[in-house]
């Protein structure tokens, strides 16, 4: 064999052996779908969804956010039952909610239900029936947004998801965690099937000039069933 020959055999033979060696590649930033497209769809999924399983957490460094915790089941018709955490006079304190037919009946660490009032009243502390309304709650939250590029696409919550960095309009985030002012920066996991957002990582303005704060908003057990009565 000529040396040139020889060269170039030895080459293609180097090439093999490190490919064998390091396995296939995986998958690149240009392969992932478009941040817009994403939240796009996404958007128009959570807009079809009829129930849902809610969990908040908030950094009670944020001492505007009033709450601090909340969990819940919820329906696209306004429905909810579950439990908040609300910061009162810096002492967090628990309160059952079920929300039916546009009021809300709180239980607080003693004693049983109050009487309803209307949910509108509580909207300036929490206020679970915003998260499936498609003017105000995730859907909106997702249609706002400014995307930049998909990350990743990796399993979170035992959902295949993507990753997507997005800069979140204000208003749209205090409808889901009241208190929150100034644009948001956040990581948002989509739903690689179904375009639902299965969780959002929200860097919130704790107050003008201050640092950011975590906020996570976990969506799970999508059009499982719910039923929400009244407290007797």
């Amino acid at each position: 064999m000529r040396p040139r020959h020889l060269l170039a055999a030895v080459a293609a033979g180097l090439v093999l052996l490190l490919a064998g060696c390091t396995g296939a590649p995986g998958p690149t930033t240009a392969a992932l779908p478009a941040a817009a497209d994403l939240l796009s769809r996404s958007a128009a999924a959570m807009k079809q969804v009829r129930t849902v399983g809610v969990d908040i957490q908030v950094d009670p460094a944020l001492s505007t956010v009033p709450v601090r915790a909340a969990t819940g089941s919820l329906t696209a018709a306004g429905d909810a039952v579950g439990s908040v955490t609300l910061a009162q006079g810096g002492t967090p304190v628990e309160f059952e909610f079920v929300v039916v037919g546009g009021k809300i009946y709180l239980k607080g660490p003693t004693g049983g239900f109050g009487p309803p009032i209307p949910v509108s009243l509580a909207a300036g502390f929490y206020d679970p029936t915003v998260v499936l309304d498609p003017q105000r709650g995730v859907a909106r939250l997702l249609a706002t947004a400014t995307p930049g590029a998909t990350e990743a696409k990796e399993t979170v919550d035992g959902v295949d998801s993507y990753r997507v960095p997005a800069t979140l309009a204000p208003d749209a985030v205090a409808a889901l965690v009241p208190g929150v002012s100034g644009p948001v920066k956040g990581l948002l996991w989509i739903d690689a099937a179904t375009s639902r957002l299965v969780k959002a990582e929200l860097q919130v303005p704790a107050g003008p000039g201050s640092a950011t704060g975590p906020a996570t908003v976990q969506l799970h057990d999508y059009d499982a069933p719910v039923s929400v009565t009244a407290p007797a």
